[in-house]
């Protein structure tokens, strides 16, 4: 482990904190029962996470397959046009 250095402010702030006693069985379930119904209540995503996800995974692949296609069709008609005469 790295020795503590007084430059992180984060490293600071735990160290300053008290020392903690060791929870009895019962207390310590039920603080872990708070943790986890707490856990569970943040799971659910935001409005911008899934905007985020839908974006990444829908709209931008749609976006770009759609743009390729097009480029793909104009290139065909293009060449077509210079080789075929038409």
């Amino acid at each position: 482990m790295k020795p503590f250095s007084g430059e992180d402010p984060l490293a600071r702030g735990l160290a300053d904190l008290p020392p903690v006693a060791p929870l009895d069985p019962a207390r310590a379930d039920a603080v872990r029962r708070l943790a986890r119904a707490a856990l569970v209540e943040t799971e659910r995503p935001a409005p911008s996470a899934r905007l985020s996800l839908a974006w990444s995974a829908v709209i931008l692949p749609g976006l770009l397959l759609s743009s390729g296609c097009v480029y793909v069709w104009d290139s065909v008609q293009k060449i077509g046009q210079i080789y075929g005469g038409g």
